[in-house]
């Protein structure tokens, strides 16, 4: 019985999409939907977001990596949004004020909300933070980053989903 919890276990693990420590995982899992309120007090769900690629970046204003994944998703997503992309960043710890001021900051804005009881970033095992997960335009995780993003990697893996 001990033996078969451990091959369960071991399996669990060797099937699990998500690495951690800056690695990534490639599967082809449903994305959970969600929704959440943007900045401008719309309420967008990942559902309305089908058919263009989508990157949702889970973050906090505290965390600098967290904080420099989103600037290149920034710079991403106007360089391809004749392309379909759709960045999402959502921050845990914040208040509406202060992600506003945060995303003034920027010439060029995303779908930025707040996750507050970071129940969105738990249904993604985005968890700790910074985690990156880029979704097809079918809905399904392709691709799940943890820690700060390699430029070059975030380059393949959009020509790969462009």
């Amino acid at each position: 019985m001990k033996r078969l919890l451990v091959l369960l276990a071991l399996a669990t693990l060797a099937a699990s999409p998500v690495h951690a420590g800056g690695g990534a995982g490639t599967t082809r899992r449903a994305a959970p939907n969600f929704t959440f309120t943007d900045l401008g007090g719309e309420r967008v769900s990942l559902a309305e977001l089908r058919g263009q690629v989508v990157i949702v970046l889970f973050g906090d204003l505290g965390c600098a990596p967290c904080r420099e994944n989103d600037r290149l998703l920034r710079e991403y997503q106007l360089q391809y949004l004749t392309h379909d992309l759709v960045v999402v960043s959502l921050h845990g710890r914040a208040t509406l004020e202060e992600l506003q001021q945060y995303d003034a900051g920027f010439t060029f804005s995303t779908l930025t909300g707040l996750d507050r009881r970071q129940q969105i970033a738990r249904q993604y095992a985005a968890l700790p933070i910074p985690t990156t997960v880029l979704i097809d335009r079918d809905g399904f995780v392709r691709e799940v980053r943890r820690g700060r993003l390699d430029e070059g990697q975030l380059v393949r893996a959009l020509q790969g989903l462009l």
